[in-house]
């Protein structure tokens, strides 16, 4: 038999998950995954782990928490680890102890990784700390659900002490009720409190009030589930210790189609993780996958090179990838040269410890080869390590000056239509980012007629390109071809 971890996926936030969960979602065989452990979790596991979701939504089950029970049993049985994905913290209205007991009941070993409470990680981000000296000395947390998903019973003669901060959870649709509730029991009418919305994430709102006038403010503002309500004097503390809602890309929808690097998910890409950091609600999708290509006369290419040049970070990554397949050894390397182009090329071949002998400031293939002519001679032998669809512009300028081998590395393959389909309400795209010419490509070519990107961001002159021939008229060009100065060119926008 194997083994369950109930993990605890955190608040919403990815990066809230805990290097613990990480690493058990990394090794697990089979996840099992509730609607507030984020799919995008599921990036980390192995490409071959079964991934099964059973969450709930709006007293729709999926699944219901007996047969959960049950399957979480069987799988044990099939699989060496099994991982239980929860949103927030397990055994914080999580179910997460009748899960465990079931188990030890039948004998399954059983570990549980904490996580990040929304209690706590939606308050923070809302610029309301849960306790603070002077003005809350505690804290009590309430489930507004009950068992039979309906509204629970609270003796709110309990929740009257003004040092105390009261958060319900799971209580949206009885906000009004709450409250009346609470004044009802004692509380003052003019207790400040606070309904947040998606708490942690770029898309969070939030309600400020007072128990007199929360419920209608929550109706006027239309806020989703999930939501938290807050009751209690540190409220007021909101607008000094805001920061989630400040930062400076907050409230903006940015599409970032992507094509998949070798070695990297979606939760990787620096881009990605960048525009999120800065407070921006990105919507990725995946146009591509970038795959190595093993090279069979790997050790013959490079032995008789003079030089190496690469024009991506994937060119870096395919090359060591067959370092690996073919068992080479690395002191081959020790007279040869590398060029590349660009800082991020660059940065990812000194991740290799080499440092490269050749970064052109022009940072394109042409930049490249003029650099380069300056050192070699017409005896040179120089191999460049790019797509399989690569430009030959870089080639044949080389050609003119020096002998050449183009090396096919890695090639840029298409994903099913499933993985990158836009949901029927992006019918406008205010904002894209767009990394490379094929990017463009691969992006319009499955969008339908109806839908427009009002504002384009480019990383280079190739991308622009592409971009004028689909049309595109609102595109803006970052100074230089790098993440770093894409986000920048957005964030002045």
């Amino acid at each position: 038999m194997g083994k369950v971890i109930l993990v605890g996926a955190g608040a919403g936030d990815t990066s809230l998950l805990t290097i613990k969960g990480k690493k058990y979602i990394e090794e697990a065989d089979c996840i099992i995954y509730d609607r507030l452990a984020s799919p995008e979790l599921l990036g980390m596991a192995k490409h071959d782990c079964e991934c099964i979701y059973v969450g709930k939504e709006n007293h729709k089950h999926i699944m219901k928490q007996d047969a959960i029970n049950e399957l979480l049993y069987k799988k044990s049985r099939e699989y060496s680890l099994v991982v239980r994905l929860k949103g927030g913290d397990p055994y914080v209205f999580g179910r997460g102890g009748e899960e465990a007991l079931y188990l030890r009941k039948r004998k399954i070993d059983i570990e549980v990784v904490p996580g990040v409470s929304s209690v706590v990680a939606a308050l923070a981000d809302a610029g309301i700390p849960i306790t603070h000296r002077g003005i809350a000395k505690g804290f009590q947390v309430i489930t507004a659900h009950s068992k039979k998903d309906e509204e629970a019973q609270i003796d709110y003669t309990l929740l009257t002490d003004e040092s105390m901060t009261c958060v319900f959870l799971m209580g949206l649709a009885y906000v009004e009720h709450i409250a009346e509730e609470l004044v009802r029991a004692g509380r003052r009418p003019d207790t400040p409190a606070a309904v947040i919305s998606n708490g942690t994430l770029a898309t969070q709102k939030k309600c400020i009030g007072t128990l007199e006038s929360i419920g209608y403010k929550v109706k006027c503002a239309k806020l989703e589930s999930p939501a938290i309500i807050v009751v209690g004097n540190v409220v007021s503390l909101n607008d000094q210790l805001d920061f989630f809602e400040k930062r400076p890309l907050f409230g903006r929808k940015i599409t970032v189609p992507y094509i998949e690097a070798m070695g990297e998910r979606t939760h990787f890409n620096k881009l990605i993780t960048d525009l999120q950091q800065l407070g921006a609600d990105v919507d990725t999708i995946m146009v591509g996958k970038i795959l190595p290509i093993p090279i069979s006369d790997f050790e013959k290419e490079i032995s008789s090179s003079d030089w190496i040049l690469f024009t991506s970070r994937n060119g870096v990554r395919a090359f060591f990838y067959n370092m690996k397949f073919n068992d080479t050894d690395i002191r081959c390397l020790a007279k040869i040269r590398f060029g590349v182009v660009g800082k991020a090329t660059e940065q990812e071949l000194k991740n290799y410890q080499i440092k490269a002998d050749l970064v052109p400031d022009e940072q394109t293939g042409a930049g490249l080869a003029q650099a380069l002519k300056k050192q070699i001679s017409d005896q040179t032998k120089v191999c460049i390590f790019s797509a399989k669809e690569a430009s030959e512009d870089l080639e044949r300028e080389l050609q003119k000056f020096c002998h050449v081998i183009k090396t096919d590395a890695y090639e840029n393959v298409n994903v099913s239509e499933q993985d990158y389909r836009l949901k029927p309400a992006d019918i406008v795209i205010s904002e894209a980012v767009f990394t490379s010419a094929s990017n463009v490509e691969r992006f319009f070519q499955m969008l339908t007629e109806e839908i427009m990107v009002e504002r384009a961001y480019s990383i280079g002159k190739k991308t622009t390109e592409a971009l004028k021939k689909k049309n595109v008229v609102n595109i803006c060009e970052s100074e230089e071809s790098t993440y770093e100065s894409v986000v920048s060119l957005i964030t002045k926008k």
